[in-house]
């Protein structure tokens, strides 16, 4: 086919084109992009029509030599169609540049008519909001207007009742005006009675205070007739125990009843002054022996049997006295002798246990009072590698208590139990300080289980176990155990 021939529907869609251009040069870039994309598929097209002529002619001249003429003038036909198409190529291409400047003004224009719909869309909404809120208003407006109509017709029906109880409130305002002028009448009558009946009152009052000033008279005298009659009952009673102890004793000292005594009694003859004077010396006499205690015998008995069961006691109570002072002796003896071995023990432990937490440094531990050492306090000195200290109160926190620790553990080495717990001993340490107290842990946990309750990182990393307290519900505390061996174990195993 001839490159004319074939260059014939480019030509054509070219000018479909051109025409589409000019006449849709007014519309959006929705229809210019489409006719763009067609006149780049058409120029590759030429491109290619271009190319080909002239793959064909030089296979023709390679093929024989007897047709050159006839191929050198069609080559020369196909170069000059081949400049033709070349220009109609530029031709294209500045019409595809002012395609592409419409297209562009297109575009812009597009967006520009865009913007404005979008402006015009938000004036609408507004309108359409302010419209909204206007019919709102009118609405409610209509509803206060029958809101105040109604409430219009509420007044008009109160003030009609209020009218009627203003009328029946003057009524009975008369009335009352005629009802307080009768209570007055009456107050004033009230109060002459009042007075006359507090008068009365108060004579009353008055005898009233007469009356009991009477009769707390009487009770007085009552109650000194009643002292004096329990004086004389009392005076009596004495006279009564008196007479009796008297029959008594002389019923005892002559061994027969007062009414034989009485019989048998002669009259004494003589003056009576003289006999008076008699009875008076024997009374003193009788007075300066004293009283007979008939019992005495009986009773010295009794005390002598006491005495001697008290002297045996106060023996028993002797030979006990010194056998606890014995037994005393003897266990502070015992007990000084354990105590300074288990001083000197804990004193090397507690050494020791100092050098391995310091890494060296001295400490020693002795008595104040080493003649009495039971009763004795003790004395701590710690000197840290490095450090002359005298006294343990110039040591840091941390130094203070790896210094207590090394005590606790010298004290615990000496006896070692199953089981230590140690509460928050490692609160005051910083980190290398820990790691040393985990050190000394791992050292001595083949004798013993320590159990630590501790918020330190590093010490709940070097445990074993770890037990802790969730709340997995509210109100719902669960212990969870984990053994840290096995979850490592679990959490390098490929999954």
């Amino acid at each position: 086919m001839p490159v004319q021939a074939r260059a014939i529907p480019y030509l054509i869609a070219k000018k479909d084109v051109m025409i589409q251009a000019r006449t849709g040069s007014g519309k959006t870039g929705a229809f210019l992009l489409p006719m763009l994309e067609r006149l780049r598929a058409n120029k590759k097209y030429c491109q290619a029509l271009i190319l080909v002529p002239t793959r064909e002619l030089a296979r023709q001249v390679e093929g024989t030599r007897s047709a050159g003429a006839r191929a050198l003038e069609r080559s020369k036909t196909a170069l000059e169609d081949r400049d033709l198409l070349q220009e109609e190529v530029d031709r294209l291409r500045a019409e595809e540049e002012s395609g592409r400047r419409r297209v562009a003004e297109a575009q812009e224009a597009w967006e520009d008519a865009r913007a404005r719909e979008s402006e015009l869309a938000v004036e609408v909404a507004r309108k359409e909001g302010d419209r909204n809120r206007l019919l709102e208003r009118l609405v409610e407006a209509e509803g206060s207007l029958e809101d105040s109509r109604a409430r219009s017709d509420a007044l008009q029906t109160e003030e009609t009742g209020l009218s009627a109880e203003l009328v029946a409130a003057k009524a009975l305002k008369e009335e009352g005006a005629s009802a307080t002028e009768a209570l007055f009448h009456q107050r004033d009558e009230a109060q002459e009675t009042l007075v006359s009946r507090e008068q009365s009152a108060e004579r009353l009052a008055e005898s009233l205070q007469e009356a009991d000033r009477r009769v707390r008279t009487a009770r007085a005298a009552e109650r000194d007739s009643l002292d004096r009659r329990h004086a004389q009952e009392l005076e009596q009673q004495e006279l009564i125990g008196q007479i009796g102890r008297i029959q008594e004793r002389l019923e005892g000292e002559w061994g027969k009843p007062l009414e034989v005594l009485l019989a048998e009694a002669e009259p004494v003859e003589g003056d009576p002054e003289e006999l008076e004077e008699e009875l008076k010396e024997i009374v003193q006499k009788l007075d300066g022996i004293g009283l007979v205690n008939m019992l005495a015998v009986e009773e010295h008995q009794e005390e002598s049997a006491r005495l001697e069961f008290l002297l045996e006691q106060r023996e028993d109570l002797k030979s006990a006295r010194d056998d606890l002072r014995a037994a005393i002796r003897e266990i502070n003896e015992t007990a000084t002798k354990l105590f300074e071995d288990t001083f000197d023990d804990i004193r090397e432990n507690f050494q020791n246990t100092f050098q391995r937490l310091f890494e060296g440094g001295e400490a020693n531990l002795w008595l104040e009072d080493e003649d009495d050492p039971l009763e004795s306090t003790s004395e701590i000195h710690a000197s840290p590698r490095g450090k002359k200290t005298q006294r343990i109160d110039l040591l840091s926190g941390g130094e203070r208590a790896l210094t207590a620790l090394s005590l606790l553990f010298g004290i615990y080495l000496v006896k070692p139990s199953p089981f230590c717990v140690l509460d928050e001993v490692d609160a005051p340490l910083d980190e290398s300080n820990i790691y040393r107290f985990i050190r000394l842990l791992q050292e001595f946990k083949d004798q013993s289980q320590f159990i630590v309750i501790t918020h330190n990182a590093r010490t709940i990393e070097a445990a074993d176990w770890i037990y802790g307290v969730t709340m997995e519900e509210p109100g719902v505390s669960r212990i969870v155990g984990v053994k840290l061996e096995d979850a490592l174990q679990a959490g390098s195993a490929p999954a």
